[in-house]
């Protein structure tokens, strides 16, 4: 069950404090409760419940939001972020608390729940709600205008006389690699984790059936063998390959040896006496014995979706070309950026051509979704530029960041100029990278579910709006208080980018 907060009473002047006084207005985390948007939230996060009437009552929604913003962006683990909530009044008040308390707002394995509530299409939802806000229509204009300056974005599909809206704004599309909290993969290392895991199953199935082939003996592993065998060869600093794939058939060997008398046990008990990780791993491990044994049969090294981590099976391998890690293991995401505001455009654990006409295409239609008409013009690597990603360019017309192909004409040198300072500005879309892999937790996700992991990556990509928006809002106070020589006042509803000037 589910019912919905009461924002209302969310004042600096009306949370209690233990010791008396009010909490700062200029308090970063004060000011950001004021500039978030948590009716929109709640719509969103009120789709997770369907019954309103009975059963528990679920927490708010500023509650698991804002826990989850404040993990983001000071990188805390679960169970430092309640201790953290419980010791500061002012990520209380960002939550919704009415008073400070010294009581743990909820448990830590609880935030597990919330990241699996907030799904990549819930953030993407918040996030254009938020950023492309829709402002009252004028007469003399009937564009939407993201708070901050942002881009505008029409509310109707076209002019009143029905021809095509013109192209406007600039679109700066990049992709990168979100690496997962997994182990750098070796094959052999694998073997022996995956044999391993055969082993404990086997022995949950002894303990709770006893023998399965009726003479009362358990089945043989030879674990200590297989494993003093595997160190032998692991701790070398030198392995040449011959001995590696001779190591490897031997494990591939001991562990189609124990899903055989495993597969005697499941046809005798079933696998519903299997732990809930068991019963994954043993899947798992199907797959990666097939895996592993194309492999070392055919003598190659790759296959189509890879296994890389047991623990994580839909990871893959994504190659980025980089020096210092060619290979990375994660999630590789798209995004675009617009007038400094972050979208995400795709999250995909499988590795994709993001200068592929059909990714590209997508991209440039959700650009025209977002916005109701197309960009003016797209700032892109080298690998967007293909002849058929032009062609869709010229046939909307945009302009494509680079020079032309084929041979340099008369303007050669005015187009290297141009290319020149478009890759500046292109720089942009490798800052926000840069930014969520440095400050907050891009470069490396903790997280062990496919769900938790694009919700922080989406958070993430939150956050650097919430920033970008923040900074936005500042300048513009600035700007008027230097004209105006007064002080602006706030509006709490609004927040600080919204501004009630004297009359």
């Amino acid at each position: 069950m589910y019912r919905k907060p009461d924002y209302s009473q969310l004042d600096i002047y009306d949370f209690i404090l233990p010791f008396g006084g009010h909490l700062d207005k200029n308090n970063r985390w004060v000011i950001l409760r004021n500039s978030i948007d948590w009716k929109v939230i709640d719509e969103v996060y009120e789709k997770n419940f369907d019954n309103q009437e009975t059963g528990n009552e679920a927490l708010p929604s500023d509650l698991a939001f804002g826990s989850l913003y404040i993990q983001r962006k000071l990188s805390l683990t679960d169970r430092e972020l309640v201790e953290q909530i419980s010791e500061n009044p002012y990520m209380q008040y960002f939550i919704g608390f009415k008073e400070f308390t010294t009581e743990k707002p909820f448990d830590p394995s609880l935030l597990v729940t919330f990241r699996k509530r907030f799904t990549k299409e819930m953030m993407d939802e918040i996030s254009e709600k938020m950023f492309l806000v829709e402002e009252e229509p004028s007469d003399d204009d009937d564009d939407r205008t993201p708070p901050g300056g942002g881009a505008g974005m029409p509310s109707d599909g076209g002019n009143p006389d029905g021809s095509e809206t013109s192209n406007k704004g600039t679109l700066i599309i990049d992709a990168s690699c979100a690496p997962a909290d997994i182990a750098y993969p070796t094959d052999l290392e694998l073997c022996d984790k995956a044999r391993k895991w055969t082993e404990t199953i086997l022995d949950h199935y002894w303990e709770e059936c006893g023998a399965a082939d009726g003479n009362g003996n358990k089945p043989r592993t030879y674990r200590k063998t297989a494993r003093r065998r595997f160190l032998n060869l692991n701790k070398r600093r030198r392995k040449s390959a011959k001995k590696i794939r001779a190591e490897l058939r031997c494990q591939l060997n001991c562990i189609r040896r124990n899903l055989g008398y495993i597969g005697k046990y499941v046809e005798l008990y079933g696998a519903g006496m299997l732990h809930g990780i068991e019963a994954e791993r043993l899947l798992t491990i199907q797959r990666f014995e097939r895996q592993q044994r194309y492999m070392l049969e055919n003598k190659v090294h790759s296959v189509d979706d890879r296994i890389v981590s047991l623990s994580q099976p839909w990871v893959r391998p994504i190659v980025r070309g980089k020096s210092k890690a060619p290979t990375e293991f994660g999630a590789k995401i798209s995004i675009s950026v617009v007038e400094g505001y972050t979208f995400l455009d795709r999250i995909s654990f499988d590795a994709y051509n993001e200068g592929d006409h059909d990714e590209f295409e997508a991209v440039v239609e959700k650009y025209h979704e977002r916005f109701c008409y197309y960009p003016e013009r797209i700032l892109a690597d080298k690998i967007y530029r293909s002849r058929k990603n032009r062609g869709l360019c010229k046939k909307h017309s945009i302009r494509l960041s680079g020079p032309k192909l084929g041979k340099p004409g008369k303007n050669h040198m005015e187009e290297m100029r141009q290319e020149l300072k478009e890759s500046g500005e292109r720089n942009a879309v490798e800052g926000k990278f840069g930014n969520a892999k440095r400050k907050l937790g891009l470069g490396l996700i903790m997280a062990k579910l496919k769900e938790t992991t694009e919700n922080m990556i989406s958070m993430d990509i939150f956050v650097l709006n919430m920033e970008h928006y923040m900074r936005t809002c500042n300048v513009l106070c600035c700007a008027i208080l230097e004209i105006l020589g007064t002080a602006p006042l706030t509006d709490r509803r609004k927040g600080i980018g919204l501004l009630i000037l004297p009359a």
